[in-house]
């Protein structure tokens, strides 16, 4: 009879840790989805691609001073349209050369005794931008447009025509580096990462580098040689998991 009772209890006892462990694995899966919904993981990818530029744009331009606002904008003028002629001779499309300022104003003398001024002069200016489709002679543009009367150089910009595929690669690439960090931060915490909440692609201008030359470099020159180099296309994208 003694030993049913122990029996009895014993069994009584093992029931009841039974469901304590029960309980208590239960609290623990749900105190672990509870952590894992209320966890946000939020990481941002970042790629490049690196590009060599088909194109090449050049700002350059004529000033000139005369005692006639006509005859300096006339000696201009002259000298600009010489520039597009021989430019011209060397391929570029009449479409790839625009007038991009013109500008006519006075010189003035100053009278350091009475404080007075007065126009002794006028200065006009054309300023022009070309864009060279064929990089192998960009230095032979600048040459010419020197020999031609140029006489101011504003920049030298290199550039991409389309630059959508290389983006849609940078940008490719900038998704599986969000997305490589997100499993390395859900690992360490031992949760499991599902899909993105949201998926965010970031503003980026992707400013191809500007060159700047002085005009008495260049037009000393006997030959400018000219190193494009390669352009770098950027992307980021944030990931919310």
């Amino acid at each position: 009879m003694k030993n049913r009772k122990i029996g009895a209890v014993s069994l009584a006892i093992l029931l009841l840790l039974s469901t304590f462990l029960v309980f208590l694995a239960q609290n623990v899966d749900a105190s672990s989805a509870s952590y894992q919904a209320k966890t946000e993981i939020t990481v941002k990818g970042q790629a490049s691609v690196y590009v060599e530029p088909d194109i090449a744009i050049l700002t350059f331009g004529v000033m000139s001073e005369n005692v006639s606002a006509d005859a300096a904008y006339s000696q201009t003028a002259a000298k600009i349209n010489k520039t597009i002629d021989a430019v011209k001779k060397l391929g570029i499309d009449p479409k790839d050369i625009k007038t991009l300022r013109v500008n006519v104003y006075p010189k003035y003398s100053y009278n350091k005794d009475d404080g007075t001024s007065k126009i002794v002069g006028f200065y006009a200016s054309t300023d022009l931008t070309v864009t060279v489709r064929n990089l192998s002679i960009v230095g032979k543009v600048i040459d010419t447009a020197f020999r031609n009367g140029v006489n101011t150089f504003s920049s030298l910009t290199f550039d991409i025509s389309n630059s959508s595929p290389y983006y849609n690669q940078a940008l490719s690439k900038a998704l599986e580096n969000a997305k490589q960090k997100a499993a390395t931060i859900a690992k360490g915490l031992g949760i499991s990462l599902g899909k993105p909440k949201s998926v965010t692609e970031n503003s980026y201008v992707n400013n191809p580098p500007i060159v700047y030359y002085k005009a008495e470099a260049m037009a000393s020159s006997t030959s400018t040689q000219i190193q494009p180099g390669t352009i770098e296309i950027k992307a980021e994208v944030t990931l919310v998991y």
